[in-house]
């Protein structure tokens, strides 16, 4: 595949965290107690800052590694994919839970 088909691909991937985000945060915040909710924004901006250092830091080597460029970004995204879909379950774990306690 082109670099620039690999790129191009890339473009919803860097467009899903600002999408993502506030209704994240809107969500965290609804289901925190009023007086924590100071705390809660900040473990949450705090964990998602860290988060995304290490994304970065983890996938800059991948694709830094000896075994090449695409290489590395196949296994940087397959890694990411994986991540997505055991937060996706955790979510649907934790939404179900909630719905047979209400």
């Amino acid at each position: 595949m082109p670099v620039w088909a690999s790129a191009l691909l890339l473009i919803p991937v860097g467009m899903a965290g600002p999408l993502v985000m506030p209704p994240t945060t809107a969500l965290l915040l609804e289901h925190v107690p009023a007086g924590q909710t100071g705390t809660a924004g900040g473990v949450f901006n705090t964990s998602r800052q860290i988060g995304g250092a290490l994304a970065v830091a983890v996938f800059g080597a991948l694709i830094s590694a000896p075994a090449g460029f695409q290489h590395g970004l196949r296994v940087s995204l397959a890694l990411a994919a994986a991540i997505a879909l055991l937060a996706a379950l955790a979510t649907g774990r934790l939404g179900a839970a909630r719905r047979r306690d209400a």
